[in-house]
């Protein structure tokens, strides 16, 4: 018998603390926000940056070095021979034709490069021509596609 007759002493009902929270209307939102700004920021390209010439800088004079010359033609990098005009070889006669150079008296390698050719077939070319011996490599970088 309970001391308060008009409250119910029946079972008690339990209070669930598992409340589903319904989160879909909060990811549209984000996702919403998201393409907002994507929309309406605009992209701003990095300037072009003006380099100074080197003034410390020693040259490499062209005679003591074989010069060999990669640009980039219809999207394909060739390899060029010599000075300019300089005929087009694969990378195979380009290795025989330095090592025929450096038994002439040639002390190293000029690899000049169009600003256009990926650095990996600089660095493939540069590990054929280490096969030809202990050899000085100077690098040179055009923005035009000239040799």
């Amino acid at each position: 018998m309970s001391l308060f007759p008009e409250i119910e002493t029946g079972p008690r009902r339990r209070i669930s603390s598992d409340i589903d929270l319904d989160i879909t209307p909060m990811i549209d939102v984000t996702f919403l926000l998201l393409i907002f700004f994507m929309v309406t920021s605009t992209m701003q390209s990095t300037p072009d940056l003006e380099l100074p010439v080197a003034r410390h800088g020693t040259g490499v004079n062209n005679s003591e070095n074989v010069i060999v010359s990669v640009i980039d033609r219809d999207g394909y990098p060739v390899l060029l021979a010599g000075a300019p005009p300089a005929p087009e070889m694969p990378l195979e006669q380009i290795v025989d034709y330095v090592r025929q150079e450096i038994e002439q008296g040639k002390t190293g390698i000029i690899l000049k490069a169009s600003g256009t050719i990926p650095s990996g077939f600089i660095k493939q070319v540069t590990q054929e021509l280490q096969s030809v011996g202990e050899l000085r490599f100077h690098y040179a970088v055009s923005e035009l596609n000239s040799p």
